[in-house]
């Protein structure tokens, strides 16, 4: 193929702008090689100012945006905040140069002009890549909330995709090569890229199993010890996970790492609408008595025990009754303040409106141990948001641990030798 195919533009009329140029230089010597040497520094300087006109466009518009208050709102603020007029601008304006430069150098210096215009063609190549890449930031960023999907991650690996063919492009104008020629060329390196991105195909590949299996998303609150990581994840790139701590500092989990090893994702209990409070109280042994009469009648002017200890003190009196007069009191039918206590809590916890009512609630005994016999309250909280969490958890204990000594009870507590009881 000859050189003057190879350089001859298809956007415009070579003619014309030759006419254009010749009358541009019409006040200069007729010295060719001056003339030819002017219009490459016009050319670079052109490069130049068209990327200067598309970040003053860029200001324009933000500025405007901001009188308007349009900032952070819809498309107009997302196009604004990734360039993508800017780009564009700047992408169409390297076309055209192209075009323009390609008249202007077609006669004169086959060879250098030859290597000027791919050099310019490889340049609206990557304006052309800059502006695809806005426009997928745009889409990932207004989407992002729409969709329950790790967008950044998928908008990245297309990126990916996208330069590699823009080099395979670049790399054959430069030389003049058919790209598949290249293409082919690149598989038989592919063990050695296989190796040297090692790291990089690990994490796309992981990137991909986190958005097909559903494992995180941003928002979510996950736990993983091995990478001390404890907080909202706040972005889901190709390779990494960024989780913000409780603590404001930033932790990039490796996606490998979240696939490979094990993590809590706390999304579960956020979704369901209710929050586990699985907490005891150690009581003292030693305080646990049977109740007296005087103890019964005094303990029915709580109203949310009073049915309880009506219905317990008729099928205590029916059960004795049955024992007849062998009936002592050690073998009777007896309440005690711990069982009352225990029914206290559980009718405390049914007409508290920060319990869920669609989750178990119980109030049980473990094992005792030798610091005192633990109540266990087990209930959900209505609330899953952290802080409302801890102070309705903190209200319901603070309330068990004033009224214990109601019921004549004591919260066990160890002495040391010079503590007077």
């Amino acid at each position: 193929m000859e050189t003057s195919q190879l350089v001859n533009p298809h956007f415009v009329d070579t003619h014309i702008v030759n006419e254009h140029i010749n009358s541009f230089f019409g006040f200069m010597p007729d010295n060719a090689l001056l003339k030819y040497l002017i219009g490459l520094a016009i050319i670079a300087v052109s490069i130049f100012l068209l990327r200067y006109l598309a970040r003053l466009l860029q200001g324009i518009t933000e500025r405007a945006l901001e009188q308007r208050d349009f900032v952070n709102k819809g498309w107009l603020a997302v196009i604004a905040q990734n360039k993508l007029l800017s780009n564009i601008f700047f992408w169409i304006g390297m076309v055209f140069l192209s075009s323009i430069s390609s008249a202007f150098l077609q006669d004169s210096y086959p060879r250098v002009s030859l290597v000027v215009i791919r050099v310019l063609n490889s340049l609206v190549l990557i304006a052309m890549m800059l502006a695809i890449s806005s426009l997928l930031n745009v889409l990932s960023d207004k989407f992002s909330t729409t969709f329950k999907l790790p967008l950044k991650g998928i908008t990245q690996a297309v990126k990916i995709v996208f330069w590699v063919l823009i080099l395979l492009l670049i790399i054959s104008t430069l030389a003049n090569k058919d790209p598949m020629l290249l293409l082919g060329g690149l598989t038989a390196l592919s063990a050695i890229t296989m190796l040297i991105f090692k790291d990089s195909i690990l994490g796309l590949t992981s990137g991909f199993q986190l958005l097909m299996n559903d494992l995180v998303r941003v928002g979510d609150w996950i736990e993983m010890p091995s990478q001390n990581a404890d907080g909202n994840v706040i972005d889901i790139m190709l390779t990494t996970v960024r989780v913000q701590n409780w603590d404001n500092t930033i932790v990039n989990i490796p996606a490998y790492n979240l696939v490979s090893s094990s993590f809590t994702n706390w999304r579960g209990m956020t979704e369901s609408g209710g929050r586990r409070i699985k907490r005891s109280i150690n009581i003292d042994i030693k305080s646990i008595h049977f109740l007296e009469e005087k103890d019964i009648k005094r303990l029915e002017k709580i109203s949310l025990i009073k049915d309880y200890l009506l219905d317990k003190e008729r099928w205590i009196a029916q059960e004795n009754a049955k024992l007849g007069p062998e009936a002592d009191n050690y073998n009777a039918r007896r309440l005690s303040n711990v069982g009352t206590f225990r029914r206290y809590c559980y009718e405390y916890l049914k007409n508290d409106p920060n319990i869920s009512g669609k989750f178990t609630c119980m109030v049980r005994q473990l094992a005792p141990t030798s610091e005192g016999l633990p109540l266990e309250i087990y209930a959900f909280s209505a609330n899953t948001n952290w802080a409302d969490y801890e102070g309705i958890q903190s209200d319901i204990f603070d309330h068990f641990l004033s009224i214990i000594h109601v019921f004549g009870l004591k919260v066990y507590q160890r002495m040391d030798d010079n503590y007077q009881r």
